[in-house]
């Protein structure tokens, strides 16, 4: 099999480090990369050289395991079923935790190659402060001189502050990747896309609120720290919505132009969300877009049919976040109230994967100027955010590092598309806390109800990545 050159490379150095009687060896590489392919690749290696019996991939959703399954059975010429004659087995790391502690037992006599891709989903490198699916995973390779660990990851941190499983840290709590291979590589190697970002706003957003003045807001962040108000009104607004999804349609219609199998990746909020967003698709469309959500027990299915299609739009929820490989998506509009970076970073790498010198050689994310997504738009360019991994150090920003345009035309203006009633929401608001939503906005709400309007022009910025 062709290599890629960072693929080859790396390969050389997890070789070598293995050969130098160290177990674990961690590969950072941007979501597109190509991960799986060299570590099916490495694994091969280490049969041919007889370091290795029987190999075990964990992957964290079942669409990134049968990816893992599908390229190692090519790469090994052999079943990756678990069955009799097989060369390993292909688990989810629900499954993994699952297994019987005999079986772990049993495992670790022999020699294993163990792939864990996405490592950032198991924390704790003790099994007394190891969260669910480290616990096993732990458990199959520590204190092990039989099993040879290759850590796979784009995004190797986590957002609960502990350590990832497997990995080691430096003084300053950055992960000692062994082999990275950044955004800004696989750019100039033709490996990814490059990333255009659109942030959407509006001029004038308007609160009303019982027994108080209409209060306006000249932009999203200034909106967000209204007291009471949740970001997820904003992405619930019937007329922003309306409005993201006109400028996500226009967007990838346009790309289809030339790239005619071009596909759009919606990514909502909830199911309901993404069922509401669905309804608006097919009115401005007049096609039905595939909806994937952990209802359908069927989603893996439609997911690998939609792959090989010329469908354009994509509806998930958390299901095509991370690891599932659709190289011909181009477009993605970000409608989630998660709002953290590692969350951001797996998105934007759903459209990033290049498929050679025919492709596109850019990627369009679409998604509202929400502060925190704006810092983790200019952070691109770092493989590991400081900001993310510095414990008890005040977060300082980078210098920016994309250009930022700021187009006059407003193409999606209210006055040109809006009723003379504008768009409004209300949402009673109650004593709790909004643990999914991973933003860094206040969650004390008090009791009462909101009506959120947007009655300003939309604008959006083009943040492009250099």
């Amino acid at each position: 099999m062709q290599l890629r050159r960072w693929q080859q490379s790396c390969l050389e150095e997890a070789i070598d480090h293995f050969k130098t009687g160290d177990h674990q060896f961690g590969c950072l590489a941007t979501p597109g990369a190509g991960k799986t392919v060299f570590a099916a690749v490495t694994v091969k290696t280490l049969f041919d050289l007889k370091m290795v019996d029987y190999v075990v991939c964990v992957a964290p959703s079942l669409s990134v395991k049968e990816g893992l399954k599908t390229t190692f059975e090519q790469v090994l010429s052999r079943p990756m079923d678990g069955m009799f004659n097989a060369a390993g087995v292909c688990l989810t790391y629900q499954s993994l935790a699952a297994l019987d502690a005999t079986l772990i037992v049993r495992l670790r006599q022999y020699r294993l190659a163990v792939v864990v891709d996405e490592i950032h989903h198991c924390g704790g490198l003790e099994k007394t402060h190891a969260t669910a699916w480290a616990s096993p995973l732990l458990a199959l390779t520590q204190q092990s001189d039989k099993a040879y660990t290759l850590s796979l990851s784009g995004t190797p941190w986590r957002t609960d502050g502990l350590p990832v499983t497997t990995l080691q840290y430096d003084e300053l709590l950055l992960p000692k990747m062994h082999y990275c291979y950044g955004l800004s590589e696989a750019i100039t190697d033709g490996v990814c896309r490059t990333p255009i970002i659109m942030a959407v706003d509006n001029e004038q957003w308007t609160i009303r609120e019982d027994k108080k003045e209409n209060t306006t807001h000249g932009s999203l962040a200034s909106l967000l720290q209204h007291d009471g108000l949740l970001y997820q009104m904003v992405l619930d607004n019937p007329h922003f919505v309306d409005h993201m999804l006109s400028l996500s349609v226009a967007t990838l219609d346009k790309r289809r132009e030339t790239w005619p199998d071009a596909g759009g990746l919606i990514i909502a909020s909830s199911i309901a969300h993404a069922k509401h967003i669905q309804a608006v698709l097919i009115e401005l469309t007049h096609e039905t877009p595939l909806l994937i959500t952990s209802e359908d027990p069927d989603s893996q299915v439609k997911l690998k049919t939609y792959k090989y299609t010329n469908q354009k739009w994509l509806i998930a929820v958390g299901m095509v976040t991370e690891g599932t490989d659709i190289p011909r998506l181009q477009v993605c509009c970000h409608l989630s109230r998660i709002c953290t970076e590692l969350h951001f970073r797996q998105v934007l790498g759903r459209v990033l994967r290049h498929r050679g010198k025919r492709d596109a050689d850019s990627a369009v994310l679409i998604m509202p100027a929400q502060p925190d997504l704006l810092a983790y738009a200019n952070r691109l360019k770092e493989d590991v955010p400081q900001a993310v991994i510095m414990a008890g150090v005040p977060e300082v920003l980078e210098p920016l590092t994309t250009s930022i345009e700021t187009y006059n035309e407003q193409p999606f203006s209210v006055e040109a598309e809006a009723p003379n009633i504008p768009s409004e929401i209300a949402l009673l608001a109650t004593e709790q806390q909004d643990h999914a939503s991973g933003c860094s906005l206040s969650d004390a709400i008090s009791q009462r109800v909101l009506f959120l309007s947007a009655y300003g022009k939309y604008k959006e910025e083009v943040l492009r990545y250099y």
